[in-house]
């Protein structure tokens, strides 16, 4: 296939994803890219070639990178004791090391045994030996590095684990691929899974506004976020969240700290630097010190700013951060004012997951949830899928509502059910128990299978003083749904 070809490929895959915005911005949103979901924006002309330049440098990159992958060239480096590697993976294990030298141990990318034994504690239900997990990380070596040859010497008891910084990596990468693909542009941004980078002019056509909502009050009062401006930079967040681990009934944080194998402190941390590739190691060690020597160190690199939340959800800040109390994410909807609800009067979703004609398909992640006339988000009605690592691929719902709520989502996480009718019931209540008001409502209903498809609905309806239903078709990976508004017995 030609690489005008395989371009033309890309985007025709993803038209669905591509919208008009206003100042000549166009989005393009696209699933299960490096295990997560991509989004980008490009201002100006040339769009196209921007979106699928980036496209190409992040589907070249992956087989290289990847830890998940067990053909990529680093599974290989794990798998030798020594070798000669691509100038990309050697930038990156090159920028790991500075990372863990400039951090004290705080960032380290050579934990995959020690992540390794988390992910079967998790699996068995009994969390790895703390006197083990200690042990090995004192047994740490640095990994050798020969600039002028790429060769790389992997330590025994080190395996390379270099997902947080590589995905920054990535997204540099294909910001610059983007960039260099279509000169007309005015901006662009890059965003995968979170951890994102933009240049030039937003659709504002001023700057691009950064920020992060503080983690420790995320649903029905309006939280501040830190904000920044900038027409250049990247930002990314690490720390406890909606991906850690629960083992044997205890919530454990899913980022380690490299000095003793441990979990980590229960906090967030989301950093502000010139590059992606920084932005991530920085986020990853200030998730792991303490919050004064966390931001002593982002003060001491260039253009870097930060903020902490700690284990009590105080935040701290760089000079830097301005403390704008905006919302950039508006987790929920003020308490109604209005007409109440008849008496005994509830909202009934019948939704169905459809038998997939294959053998070995994975039951999907479903999630139902309420929002009101201004689309703000009323009801976390229903969330099936107990694993924290797929959770967020229902990405409408989680953009929305789930990434600014990580309490919503420990207090209704259920595992995912097999195929058949099922229903939920909405007692008239938002997510602090307040009844709501009549009035319009829309009732969404998502569901994501791994290694699936996607499927998205949406039912209007109006709840007054008498009965009302609504409806919506079946689609890949949901069958028909109805919603049902009137007396329960």
């Amino acid at each position: 296939m030609s690489g005008a070809m395989r371009m033309l490929t890309l985007l025709a895959g993803a038209a669905v994803g591509v919208v008009a915005a206003p100042a000549e911005a166009r989005t393009l949103h696209l699933d299960h890219v490096l295990g997560t979901s991509l989004d980008m924006t490009a201002v100006g002309q040339g769009a196209d070639a921007a979106f699928a330049a980036a496209l190409a440098e992040i589907g070249r990159l992956d087989p290289l990178l990847s830890g998940w992958r067990q053909d990529s060239e680093l599974a290989r480096l794990n798998a030798a004791a020594e070798a000669e590697v691509s100038p990309d993976l050697y930038a990156v294990i090159a920028a790991a090391e500075a990372w863990r030298a400039r951090s004290g141990g705080a960032f380290d990318g050579r934990l995959g045994r020690m992540e390794a034994l988390w992910r079967m504690g998790e699996a068995e239900g009994a969390p790895p030996d703390p006197m083990r997990l200690i042990a090995m990380a004192a047994r740490l070596a640095p990994v050798g590095l020969d600039p002028a040859t790429r060769r790389v010497a992997r330590p025994a008891g080190v395996a390379l684990a270099l997902d947080g910084l590589a995905k920054g990596y990535v997204v540099d990468a294909a910001l610059a691929a983007g960039r260099s693909a279509a000169p007309g542009l005015k901006g662009l941004m890059i965003d995968i899974g979170g951890d994102l980078a933009v240049w030039g002019t937003a659709p504002s056509g001023g700057r691009w506004r950064l920020g992060v909502a503080d983690p420790a009050r995320p649903e029905d009062n309006a939280a501040p976020a830190f904000t920044l401006a900038a027409g250049e930079g990247a930002v990314a967040t690490s720390g406890a969240g909606p991906r850690d681990r629960t083992i044997g009934g205890r919530r454990y944080p899913h980022l380690i700290d490299p000095r003793t194998g441990l979990a980590c402190a229960n906090r967030s941390a989301t950093a502000f630097a010139p590059r992606a590739v920084d932005a991530d190691a920085l986020a990853a060690a200030l998730a792991v010190l303490p919050p004064r020597d966390g931001l002593a160190l982002a003060e001491s690199f260039p253009g870097a700013e930060a903020v902490v939340f700690d284990g009590k959800g105080r935040a701290h800040a760089t000079p830097g951060w301005t403390a704008a109390p905006v919302r950039l994410i508006r987790t929920a909807a003020p308490a109604a004012a209005g007409a109440p609800w008849p008496a005994r009067f509830a909202v009934t979703v019948d939704y169905e997951i459809p038998r997939i004609a294959e053998p070995k398909a994975y039951p999907p992640y479903v999630t139902i949830w309420i929002t009101d006339a201004s689309n703000l988000p009323v009801r976390q009605l229903l969330l099936l899928g107990d694993d924290q690592n797929y959770i967020d691929q229902n990405y409408i719902w989680w953009r929305r509502v789930g990434r600014a709520a990580p309490a919503v989502v420990d207090a209704v996480s259920r595992p995912t059910r097999r195929a058949g009718r099922y229903s939920a019931v909405w007692d008239g209540k938002d997510n602090a128990g307040r009844p709501v008001a009549q009035g319009r409502y829309t009732i969404h209903v998502e569901a994501v299978r791994e290694h699936g498809g996607h499927s998205y609905q949406t039912i209007q309806v109006q709840l007054g003083a008498e009965p009302a239903e609504g409806a919506a078709a079946g689609s890949e990976e949901l069958g028909a749904s109805r919603v049902r508004y009137g007396p329960r017995g």
